[in-house]
């Protein structure tokens, strides 16, 4: 359970990693955009991937909340 419990916590990390790399990204092409510069679709895309590492981080979370709660 423990061995489980240290991959969750590490995924957790990754996931988070991802997210901050995300949200850098974003603000910058949000920049961008207000520079007039043409990247609508790529900040589209990137708003589109933020929402779904979002949904895994609290998916993660959810399962080490449930693994730490039944041991």
């Amino acid at each position: 359970m423990e061995r489980v419990k240290s991959i969750l916590e590490r995924r957790l990390e990754v996931v988070r990693r991802r997210k901050e790399a995300v949200l850098r990204e974003e603000a910058r092409l949000a920049r961008m955009a207000r520079q007039k510069k043409d990247v609508a679709i790529l900040l589209a895309k990137i708003k589109k991937e933020k929402l779904a590492i979002m949904v895994e981080e609290a998916k993660v979370l959810r399962v080490l909340k449930q693994s730490t709660l039944s041991s």
